[in-house]
């Protein structure tokens, strides 16, 4: 993954990232790991506009 941008996403229900942009870092260190993004599990159906708003900013 040396040189590779890994962009960590997850669900939960109140957890949030927790460790997990650490844990990528971690596991890819010649990876460029960016900011994560997290949403609460009873969201994904409701709140697609915080995912979309999220892509939009991963994109630029």
């Amino acid at each position: 993954m040396k040189g590779k941008t890994v962009i960590p996403f997850t669900t939960h229900e109140g957890s949030g990232l927790a460790n997990c942009v650490d844990d990528v870092k971690k596991a890819f260190p010649g990876a460029n790991v960016m900011k994560g993004f997290c949403i609460y599990g009873h969201e994904v159906r409701t709140e697609r506009a915080k995912v979309e708003k999220w892509l939009k900013g991963v994109e630029n």
